[in-house]
C-alpha cells in the first residue's frame, strides 16, 4: 500500500550553531544541545532510509526518532524563549527541509513566495536572523526544499514529520485490512461468498482502533501546529506551502476522514444486525465523503501556482477518495432500495458504483486502485447482476439517470472524530 504523502526530509546541523557566545562556557548546557543535535541526526537517517522504500512496516523506530528529538527541542525553544538577551549573538544557522507535498520527481514545482517582513520593521534582507527569519529558495525554482534559521519553521516541521509518520504508521497497521473488511461486509449481501470467522473479526477489530487512534493523535499534532507554531512564523513565506494554515488544518482533515472511515469498518464488524440496516453504513460513508470534498476543497483554495504544483499522490487521494467511498455508499443504497422492492433504484446505484469504481481502476497512480479493483472483482459484480435480474423479471421499472441518482442521496451522518490533543513532552 502506497501512502499518499513522502515525510519531509532535512539537512544535518551541529551543536556549535545553536549555543549563543555568551554561554559557550556552559559546559552543561553545550553537553544538552550536543545530545539534541544527536537525536535530530538520528531521526534524519531514518526519514532518510525511509524515503527510499514505499514500504510502510518499519516506520515504528522514525516516531520514537522524532519524539525524542522533539523532547529536546520543546526544551531548547523554552530555554531560547526564557533567555532572549543570551541568544541574540547565535551564529547564523540553516534548518533546511524538503517538503511532503511536493516530493515526487515528476512534479515540476516552480513556487517561490518571498519574504513578507513585519509592519514597521523594515524590509527584509538575506542575512535575517532569529526566529521571525526569511525562508528562502535553495538552488532554483525546480527545487523542493526551503530553508530559514527559524527555530519555529524547524518545529513545524518536524511536528509535521511525526503527524505524517503516525499516519503512515496507522497504514501499516492495516494494510489491505480496510478494504477486505469492505468487501466481506458486502459478502453477507450476496449468497454463497465467504463471511469472516469470529477469530478474524475479532483481530481485525482491534487492528482498525488501533489505526483510528493513531490517526486522531496525528489530527492532534497537525491542530498543534496551527494553534501554537504557525503564529510565530506568520509573517514568512516559505518556497513550500507544507506550513500554511489551509495544507495544515487539510491534512487534519484527511486524518480525520480516514479515521472516521475505520470507525465504520469497526461498526460493520461489531454490530451484528448491519446486514438489515445498509441505510445507516450508506449514510456513515456519505459523511465521510464530504470531510474528503472539504479537504480537497481546501487545497483548491490554495494559490494556483501551489495547486497545480502539489503532489499529484496527495491530488488523486483526495480526488479518487471521493469516488470510492461515494461507490461503497451506492452499494448499501442498491441494497436499501432492493429490500424497499424498488429495483431500478437498486440497479442504477449499482450501475454508478461500478463506473465510480472502474474509472478509479483506470487511474495506475491512485493510491485506491486496490480498493476499486478489490471490490470490482469481490461482491459488486454478482449483486448487480442479482439486481438486475430482480428488475427484469419482477419490478419492469426504468432505471433513472446518474443526475437524477446524485438528487437523491441522503444527507451524510458524520461521525465527527475528534483529535487527541498533541502535549509536548
Amino acid at each position: 500500500m502506497r501512502y499518499y504523502l513522502r515525510n519531509p526530509k532535512t539537512k544535518a546541523i551541529s551543536a556549535a550553531s545553536l549555543v549563543p557566545p555568551a554561554l559557550q562556557e556552559d559546559t552543561q548546557l553545550y553537553a544538552r544541545i550536543t545530545k539534541m543535535c544527536a537525536l535530530r541526526e538520528t531521526m534524519r537517517e531514518r526519514l532518510k532510509a525511509q524515503s527510499k522504500t514505499e514500504e510502510l512496516n518499519r516506520v515504528g523506530p522514525i516516531i520514537s526518532a522524532i519524539q525524542a528529538y522533539l523532547s529536546e527541542l520543546h526544551w531548547y525553544i523554552s530555554y531560547l524563549e526564557s533567555n532572549p538577551e543570551a541568544f541574540k549573538g547565535v551564529p547564523n544557522i540553516e534548518f533546511i527541509w524538503k517538503s511532503a507535498m511536493i516530493s515526487r520527481l515528476q512534479d515540476k514545482v516552480n513556487i517561490v513566495r518571498q519574504y513578507i517582513a513585519p509592519r514597521n520593521t523594515g524590509d527584509s534582507d538575506s542575512n535575517a536572523q532569529g526566529p521571525g527569519a526569511a525562508s528562502r529558495l535553495l538552488g532554483g525554482p525546480k527545487q523542493r526544499r526551503t530553508q530559514s534559521s527559524s527555530i519555529y519553521m524547524e518545529l513545524g516541521f518536524t511536528l509535521q514529520t511525526l503527524a505524517v509518520t503516525k499516519c503512515m504508521n496507522a497504514y501499516s497497521r492495516i494494510a489491505t485490512l480496510d478494504t477486505e473488511i469492505e468487501c466481506e461486509t458486502i459478502n453477507i449481501m450476496t449468497p454463497g461468498l465467504r463471511v469472516v470467522t469470529e477469530e478474524e473479526g475479532e483481530q481485525g477489530v482491534e487492528a482498525l482502533k488501533r489505526a483510528s487512534a493513531e490517526l486522531r493523535e496525528a489530527a492532534g499534532v497537525f491542530e498543534y501546529v496551527v494553534e501554537h507554531v504557525l503564529p510565530q512564523i506568520r509573517y514568512m513565506r516559505m518556497s513550500v506551502p507544507d506550513l500554511m494554515p489551509e495544507v495544515q488544518h487539510m491534512l487534519q482533515t484527511l486524518a480525520l476522514a480516514d479515521s472516521d472511515r475505520l470507525s465504520v469498518r469497526v461498526w460493520l464488524r461489531s454490530d451484528k444486525n448491519q446486514r438489515k440496516t445498509p441505510n445507516m453504513p450508506a449514510n456513515l460513508l456519505l459523511g465521510i465523503q464530504e470531510r474528503y470534498n472539504s479537504a480537497y476543497s481546501s487545497l483548491r483554495t490554495l494559490q494556483g501556482g501551489e495547486f497545480r504544483n502539489a503532489s499529484s499522490d496527495i491530488q488523486n487521494y483526495m480526488r479518487d477518495g471521493q469516488r470510492v467511498i461515494l461507490a461503497q455508499a451506492m452499494i448499501y443504497l442498491a441494497q436499501v432500495h432492493s429490500d424497499n422492492q424498488k429495483f431500478g433504484n437498486a440497479v442504477g446505484f449499482m450501475r454508478d458504483a461500478r463506473e465510480l469504481l472502474i474509472d478509479v481502476k483506470k487511474r495506475n497512480q491512485s493510491v485506491h486502485v486496490s480498493t476499486a479493483s478489490m471490490l470490482l472483482n469481490g461482491p459488486l459484480e454478482p449483486l448487480y447482476s442479482l439486481y438486475r435480474r430482480n428488475n427484469d423479471t419482477i419490478g419492469f421499472e426504468s432505471i433513472p439517470s446518474s443526475d437524477d441518482l446524485r438528487a437523491r442521496l441522503p444527507s451524510g451522518r458524520t461521525l465527527l472524530s475528534k483529535p487527541v490533543p498533541y502535549v509536548p513532552a
